[in-house]
């Protein structure tokens, strides 16, 4: 939970249900020996998944329906894991119908409880409801207490977002059922519940007992997790209520003791911004600017760091791994055809002596032809991974870009105001301290944009493809190169935004290839569209190069650019001679 000035106790208790350990989950990990939790304790997706893929193919062909709901359930948290929500909800669909077509009530249950919590996650509130019902009557009838308990956290939780006066009804059941159960973790969590709910209710003295109580029991358990919890709303009690921000600011200072790895980025991100609002009340301005910088650089490794080294590892290896089993694939039916024809080779070598000889030059001539189609397949593979490899990073550079200009602007620009709202009351000096915090708070956010821009160009997005080329030729031309642009396109003539996207980072790096390599004086870009293809032309006046020594060197070279063409359904012609210059023709099938 995270405090500020404004907040009153109802949002506080909401905001503590959201962090807390009672939010939408589906399942508890098991142990360390069930290979999915472990890997999925170790944030390694990749192998989770390709763990639960083989688990899974093998439980359905054994038929132990059992087992297979359970991996699906486990897929399931892999890809809410990735806030994967659509293949979330497809695979515990899935797993849904074997489960109801084989009567397996347990698993129903389960998987009910867990479509509830999605729909919860994505504030569809009424079904969250129904399958959370649903699983409720299946845990009466069987008798299952810990699952009862989880389903009626469930409904509590959905009933406080709502402001529903059933969230009473709710914390009474989970309370009765946790009563019933010797788990100090699910005891914790309902004084949790009584917490938040009173808290919310204003009535601060029983919120304060159960609060003591919640970490009481956590420090018994030695749970950080739950530590860290109940000491981050010990905090905001001291400030709220006692109004004591020494007290508050020492839970705070706990916490972070608690990680010095920052294994925790949860708890360090609360407390980062609870302990700088406690330093600001005690009239500390140095620390509290200490640790509210420290927060902001902590949301910029959550949503930078995290984000290029996870999402961008399992999209391009996914995409990568996918064309390698494609190629498998094809490769399996070519050999078994090849050891088929083999066979039949000889049979007839052994039945007929004088026609083995035809057979013979038949075969080599087989052989060839598969080798032929061996290495075409080999050679299509390259291109798709390579393209695979280049659409990672694309769709990393567009993610990468939306989070600096929707998160990390807009919390520089918030930095800013709250600056603003500093001023009245200062000395001059302090002004003056103050204007210059601002001067480096705004080239902090011009450089943000500016990176944003660079990742993904905005007239690209605004304009399209014909004004952005334009654009990129007036930029790139200077006093000892002048690129000239030419267009036969209509008026604002747009492209689908992937194709835009693809066409102009390929444009660009051979503009930049021009100005590197060419040592020409001038170059012309052209673009013209006809047959339903886009054709571009750049054309240099420049050394040229021999055009059979083209090198196929890592990076966004040549070879790159002709895969990407060529997985665009197009075709890329260079036409160069040593001294004349170089010409590059760009056919592309307009998607």
């Amino acid at each position: 939970m995270v405090f500020k000035k404004t907040t009153s106790n109802k949002i506080l208790a909401l905001t503590f249900l959201i962090a807390s350990q009672f939010c939408f989950g589906f399942q508890d990990l098991k142990t360390k020996t069930d290979s999915v939790s472990y890997y999925l304790e170790k944030n390694n997706f990749i192998k989770a998944l390709n763990y639960a893929h083989k688990k899974s193919e093998n439980y359905l062909l054994a038929k132990d329906y059992n087992a297979y709901c359970d991996i699906l359930i486990q897929k399931s948290e892999i890809y809410r894991g990735l806030n994967d929500i659509e293949n979330t909800i497809k695979i515990l669909y899935e797993a849904r119908n074997i489960a109801e077509t084989n009567n397996l009530l347990e698993k129903q249950a389960l998987i009910y409880r867990a479509i509830g919590n999605v729909n919860g996650i994505i504030f569809e509130y009424s079904k969250a409801k129904k399958y959370l019902h649903k699983a409720n009557k299946i845990a009466l009838k069987l008798k299952n207490n810990s699952l009862l308990i989880k389903v009626n956290q469930g409904l509590f939780k959905i009933c406080m977002e709502t402001e529903s006066d059933s969230a009473l009804y709710y914390l009474n059941k989970t309370d009765y059922y946790t009563k019933k159960s010797n788990n100090l973790i699910e005891i914790s969590n309902n004084q949790s519940n009584f917490y938040s709910y009173y808290t919310s209710k204003n009535d601060n003295i029983k919120a304060k007992k159960y609060l003591d109580s919640s970490y009481n029991i956590a420090l018994k358990i030695g749970d950080k997790t739950l530590i860290s919890n109940s000491k981050n709303n010990l905090g905001v009690y001291y400030m709220t209520v006692e109004k004591d921000y020494k007290k508050g600011k020492q839970q705070y200072l706990d916490i972070i003791k608690m990680f010095p790895n920052k294994d925790n980025s949860i708890a360090l991100s609360q407390a980062f911004l609870n302990i700088s609002y406690a330093y600001e009340k005690l009239d500390d301005y140095k620390n509290a600017y200490l640790y509210n910088n420290k927060y902001l650089e902590l949301q910029d490794e959550k949503y930078t760091s995290k984000l290029a080294k996870s999402n961008q590892e399992l999209e391009t290896k996914y995409a990568i791994n996918k064309v390698e089993e494609e190629f498998k694939v094809k490769e399996k039916i070519i050999n078994e055809k090849q050891d088929k024809n083999q066979k039949l080779l000889l049979l007839f070598a052994s039945l007929f002596i004088l026609a083995g000889f035809i057979f013979y030059f038949y075969y080599q001539n087989l052989i060839l032809k598969q080798k032929s189609k061996l290495k075409d397949i080999d050679t299509k593979l390259q291109y798709k991974i390579i393209s695979a490899t280049l659409d990672g990073q694309d769709q990393e550079r567009n993610k990468i870009s939306a989070v600096l200009h929707d998160h990390v602007s807009a919390v520089l620009s918030s930095v800013g105001l709250h600056l603003s709202a500093f001023e009245n009351g200062l000395t001059k000096d302090q002004i003056n301290d103050l204007k210059k915090t601002r001067s480096l708070l705004k080239d902090a956010h011009d450089k943000v944009r500016d990176l944003s821009h660079e990742l993904v160009p905005p007239l690209l997005m605004k304009f399209g493809l014909p004004f952005a080329l334009k654009d990129l030729c007036e930029n790139n031309s200077n006093s000892l190169i002048i690129f000239n642009f030419h267009s036969t396109l209509a008026k604002g003539r747009r492209y689908n935004p992937k194709f835009e996207t693809k066409i102009f980072f390929i444009v660009s790096e051979l503009l930049n290839n021009v100005m590197k390599h060419s040592k020409a004086s001038k170059s012309k870009l052209s673009l013209e569209e006809t047959e339903g293809n886009l054709c571009i032309v750049i054309t240099d006046n420049g050394i040229g190069f021999n055009g059979k020594n083209i090198s196929s060197s890592n990076g966004f070279g040549i070879t790159q650019i002709r895969a990407r063409v060529k997985d665009m359904q197009g075709d890329m012609k260079i036409k160069s001679k040593n001294g004349e210059g170089t010409v590059i023709n760009i056919k592309v099938n307009i998607l």
